[in-house]
């Protein structure tokens, strides 16, 4: 005989149910706390990715490469760099070339003012279309100048607690301004399905300012290269250019400290539901000493005992954590999170569902460890005596 019968096994997780309970709990925490954390990295990588393209490039004011919001450059910028840079691509005659202000303004439903949110505002124009192929408009209609509308992302949307569905000739108050929503818009999974978009030239208005923050151009045969090369040679205008995706990377890179928060404090929460099922299972399993010496006399070694400590341990502690992520993505999949850039939705995937699972898989051997440490050193005859 070198393994115990897996009848033997399935019968001993019914002892010592309390405490078999507790370890569930246990690693079904952890395995929430570590799907979640996953969720929410993947969300933020995710949003961020999918918001930029190899083939645009961002044409900002020059010192303000780290913040769109911050930028400002000539309003005249666009039309120069359109008869200065050859090869931008051009749909029907259309040169993918859009003028755009970004800016953050307290945003509320009309009459609920009190609870006012933080909404990334971006003034465009009809290129905007153009260089943003992941917008969809899914109802109404384009926002007009000057008649005080304008066009909502679904987050953005579902973060004031308005359904997206009976969205339209729905009023909101933007920095004191009403305005309606005349239109709706989704671009899954990036940070623009956060977004409000209303004309250029009403959010200059509404900001009392003359310039705008960026240009984004879609390059065909031009390159990186040649819009800098404009750039040195207007340095009259105070322009830099950065590459789409070099522009999210950095911003990826800037919001690492809050990722990294993230992850230890989920980790630390997670590492603590996880010793309190490891221990509840030690509790349960070092209770058995005797028997594990009574299983060795019957002729089983001891890392057939061992195995079969381990095999109990894993069956409880992975059920739970997978139980755990699984729970998690159930309530939590899509959960909008709100920071700087706009939001981004808790994105639950393979990847976090494995991690939740290698939780428990930890969980059951630091459990079956100190389960069977203290039997591991007694001679048998003396385990055979253990109250």
């Amino acid at each position: 005989m070198t393994t115990l019968p897996l009848e033997y096994s399935l019968r001993g997780l019914a002892r010592g149910r309390s405490r078999t309970l507790l370890a569930l709990a246990g690693s079904l925490v952890a395995g929430a706390l570590i799907a979640t954390a996953s969720a929410f990295l993947g969300g933020m990588e995710a949003a961020l990715g999918s918001t930029a393209s190899p083939s645009r490039v961002i044409v900002m004011g020059a010192g303000s490469e780290e913040s769109l919001e911050r930028s400002e450059i000539g309003a005249r910028a666009p039309g120069i760099l359109s008869a200065s840079v050859q090869g931008i691509r051009r749909t029907a005659g259309m040169e993918h070339v859009s003028a755009e202000t970004h800016v953050a303004l307290p945003i509320a439903v009309d009459g609920a003012e009190a609870t006012s949110d933080n909404g990334l505002v971006r003034g465009i124009g009809p290129a905007a279309l153009l260089v943003h192929p992941i917008v969809r408009i899914t109802g109404g209609r384009w926002p007009e100048r000057g008649a005080s509308e304008v066009l909502a992302g679904a987050s953005a949307l579902r973060r004031l607690g308005i359904d997206p569905s009976t969205a339209l000739g729905s009023r909101i108050v933007l920095a004191g301004t009403p305005l309606t929503i005349v239109g709706t818009m989704q671009a899954p999974g990036s940070t623009i399905d956060g977004e409000w978009w209303m004309p250029l030239e009403d959010i200059t208005t509404l900001m009392r300012r003359e310039t705008i923050s960026c240009v984004i151009l879609d390059l065909d045969r031009a390159t990186i290269g040649d819009v800098q090369a404009f750039t040195v040679s207007r340095l009259d205008l105070e322009l830099a250019v950065l590459a789409e995706l070099d522009y999210y990377a950095s911003l990826l890179a800037f919001f690492k400290p809050v990722r990294l928060l993230v992850a230890v404090v989920a980790g630390l929460m997670a590492l603590a539901a996880a010793l309190g099922g490891a221990s509840a299972l030690a509790a349960a399993f070092s209770e058995r000493v005797r028997e594990n010496a009574v299983l060795e006399t019957l002729g089983y070694p001891r890392h057939a005992v061992i195995l079969d400590v381990l095999l109990q341990c894993t069956i409880i502690a992975a059920a739970g954590a997978t139980a755990g992520g699984l729970l998690a993505q159930w309530l939590l999949s899509g959960l909008l999170v709100e920071f700087s850039m706009g939001t981004f939705a808790l994105q639950f995937d393979a990847r976090s569902t494995l991690l939740a699972v290698a939780t428990g898989f930890v969980v059951a051997i630091v459990a079956a460890f100190l389960s069977t440490w203290r039997w591991i050193g007694l001679p048998t005859p003396e385990a055979l005596r253990t109250t």
